[in-house]
């Protein structure tokens, strides 16, 4: 199952300024901290070895994992059972399929003040701040299944 991909966000109202790669930065952060976190599957450790270990040393961004080793999207089988079950919780929303997950990086990048969502500089520093984000949303989800959230 395709839980998000770059065609998505280029089909329609995609910035004629930016090329695909952007429309995979919103996703790239994310996979980097799934990695980041041990939430992917370890089949990626043998498919792409060598990327896997560029991206948890930030030598290579999520974004370039995502287009570069991914066919440009996440799928259900890129996670380990833990982080598809948290994947699933953080990106659902009865409307657009995004959920917390979106309205947590619009707010931590203040997407609304730059030229579009797809506008966000691809860096370490936007890495760091999503990181923190995302931890704390893990943190709240796993406290909910054990009762002390």
């Amino acid at each position: 199952m395709t839980l998000d991909n770059v065609v998505f966000h280029t089909e329609e109202d995609y910035p004629e300024d930016l090329g695909v790669y952007h429309a995979a930065t919103h996703m790239g952060f994310y996979w980097a901290w799934a990695v980041k976190r041990g939430l992917y599957n370890p089949q990626w450790d043998e498919a792409a070895a060598e990327a896997v270990a560029d991206l948890k040393a930030g030598k290579m961004s999520g974004a370039q994992f995502v287009m570069q080793h991914m066919a440009g999207g996440l799928e259900d089988t890129d996670f380990n059972p833990e982080g598809l079950r948290f994947t699933l919780f953080y990106y659902d929303d009865e409307d657009e399929g995004y959920g917390r997950f979106m309205d947590d990086y619009v707010n931590t990048l203040n997407t609304p003040a730059l030229a579009s969502f797809y506008h966000v500089a691809d860096n370490a520093d936007n890495q760091a701040l999503l990181d923190l984000v995302f931890d704390a949303a893990l943190a709240q989800w796993r406290g909910s299944l054990s009762g002390t959230a």
